[in-house]
């Protein structure tokens, strides 16, 4: 990696060109502008491969033997810094404590609270460390596919970016959902709304916060910092003003549900569904366990999403780092100093934690004015998610059609310095799967996104292992041995949320994974074929040239 620009129009070969006898050329006449949808314009590389044996069809992708610099990025001049980046990595983890009332509801005040103040240690802290150490390391879009390719060849490499924009990409559709909805509670007492107005409102809201991402990654940072400031501002005000009405011993109480009972206390649907998989109804303590650490695993991970942009980040030897940890504080500290003050100072039930109940919390500790205002701040901040995950996707995207993975058009970038068609691909996705309840897709996304990040973890120890060399600008001050002992919690737990799964998330998770490998050998066949016609275009022209 590291290697200048002018090298990247010569012959290079790389450790999978070696072992494939594929050899990348890149010749300069190739380099030329290209415009396209309004684009200011992009460079356009031709890529020509030939093989040791040209008779034999190369057996993987063709991914770049060195990351490409866009000169649409280069010509930008304004890029991420430490504040916005580590605000856009929160909105990609969290967004603040909507949507922890599901911890409570399935583990009760005490074990909620140990819970936030222990698993960031588990998931949060080692996640960012990785993605500050591997993302400095592969400055790129691609972000963690970069890291499982070079550890474990491009089938792996795909797997893993594809497992992981699935679950992203679904997981996005959740935000303009939920923002639509409370537009519409707003506006009408009616239970029931119009499918087509709802529709509209969606499909409206999708397409402005899609256009705003288009407009570029320092908009989207400057405005998730607002976006931030409005959101937590009802959580401020909450803590100054229920610090004295708190009563820690109400930290302290255990779960009130019996762990042999099947009651959940509630009728929330799905979030507390503990039937079916191979721990049905699995509890302790009188935790339930696959809502807990489900819901715990949903609000404390993404870190990893930070590294797509690397690439558009000055300096990320610096920048990235210590975003990751202003990122980490952030998630941290908004999910446990909320929750500290809403459970000490209320006297509530555990069967009351339902979605959306830290709005009554705020009404009963400030006033109906501040309930009012928390339900504002929920919609305000799922435009922040909204945006963050887009921009992650979108950048994932790229940087894959860069190594190969996809067709070049996603590489294709707006006057703006934006992905514009991972972008739209993104958007036409939350369009399409907004019509549907998305809350019974919770469990599937979490299950795999841990695939994907069990193989970022796998690659990160590989790569210390077999690439000591590899030039590191940020390196976690540990060494091999330490590395690997910090990850065995992280591993187990992570195993521990895959394993209290139900036979449906399996089901889905299968499916999922049989596509993207139909995807890859498709892709792989599309790339044979073309590499052997102009392998036989190249020996027509010698041909020719030799009987002139």
């Amino acid at each position: 990696m590291g290697a200048d620009e002018s090298t990247s129009l010569l012959p290079v070969e790389d450790e999978h060109s070696q072992s494939s006898g594929i050899v990348r050329t890149f010749e300069p006449m190739s380099l030329e502008y290209k415009h396209a949808n309004q684009a200011e314009g992009v460079f356009r590389y031709l890529e020509i491969a030939t093989t040791a044996k040209p008779q034999e069809a190369p057996d993987t992708l063709l991914p770049l033997a060195e990351p490409l610099e866009s000169p649409t990025v280069e010509a930008h001049q304004k890029r991420l810094g430490v504040v916005p980046l580590a605000v856009i990595i929160f909105y990609s983890v969290s967004g603040g404590p909507f949507g922890c009332e599901a911890s409570v509801r399935a583990g009760g005040n005490f074990y909620t609270l140990l819970g936030f103040l222990v698993m960031p240690w588990v998931w949060s802290v080692q996640e960012a460390l990785i993605t500050a150490e591997l993302g400095t390391a592969f400055p790129e879009a691609s972000g963690g596919v970069a890291w499982v390719e070079e550890a474990f060849g491009p089938s792996a490499g795909w797997m893993s970016g594809y497992l992981s924009w699935v679950a992203g990409a679904t997981d996005n559709a959740i935000y303009p959902v939920l923002f639509s909805d409370y537009v519409l509670a707003m506006q009408s007492d009616s239970e029931e709304v119009n499918p087509v107005s709802r529709f509209l409102l969606l499909s409206g809201t999708s397409l402005a916060l899609g256009y705003i991402n288009w407009l570029g990654l320092p908009l989207v940072g400057a405005m998730s910092v607002w976006i931030c400031i409005v959101a937590m501002s009802p959580f401020l005000i909450m803590t100054v003003v229920g610090a004295f009405q708190i009563e820690p011993s109400r930290w302290l109480e255990l779960p009130q549900r019996d762990p042999t009972s099947n009651d959940t206390g509630t009728d929330t649907g799905d979030d507390d569904d503990t039937s079916g998989g191979l721990f049905p109804n699995a509890s302790l303590g009188g935790v339930l366990l696959r809502p807990f650490f489900n819901n715990l695993f949903w609000n404390l991970n993404s870190f990893d999403s930070a590294s797509s942009f690397a690439a558009d980040i000055d300096n990320p030897g610096r920048v990235l780092p210590r975003a990751m940890m202003w990122s980490v504080l952030l998630v941290v500290s908004c999910y446990l100093f909320p929750l500290m003050i809403a459970i000490g100072a209320t006297d509530t039930n555990q069967r009351d934690w339902v979605d959306g109940y830290l709005a009554s919390i705020t009404s009963e500790i400030a006033g109906p004015w501040l309930g009012a205002w928390t339900v504002f701040a929920a919609g305000i901040s799922n435009v922040g998610q909204f945006q963050a995950e887009l921009s992650s996707d979108a950048f994932q995207l790229m940087g894959m059609a860069d190594r190969g993975y996809l067709p070049k058009l996603f590489s294709i970038r707006s006057k703006h310095g934006t992905p514009t068609y991972g972008i739209l691909l993104g958007t036409v996705v939350v369009v399409f799967l907004g019509v549907s309840d998305l809350a019974t897709l919770i469990e599937l996304l979490n299950f795999n996104y841990s695939i994907s990040l069990l193989m970022e973890y796998c690659a990160f120890i590989k790569l210390r292992i077999s690439r000591p060399d590899l030039e590191r600008p940020f390196r976690i001050p540990l060494d091999t041995t330490g590395c690997i002992l910090m990850l065995v919690p992280t591993f187990l737990l992570t195993l521990l949320v895959l394993g209290l799964a139900t036979y449906q998330t399996y089901l889905f998770s299968v499916i999922v994974i049989i596509v993207g490998s139909f995807i890859f050998r498709g892709r792989q066949q599309s790339q044979a074929t073309r590499t052997d016609t102009d392998h036989e275009s190249a020996l027509l022209r010698e041909d020719t040239t030799s009987t002139d």
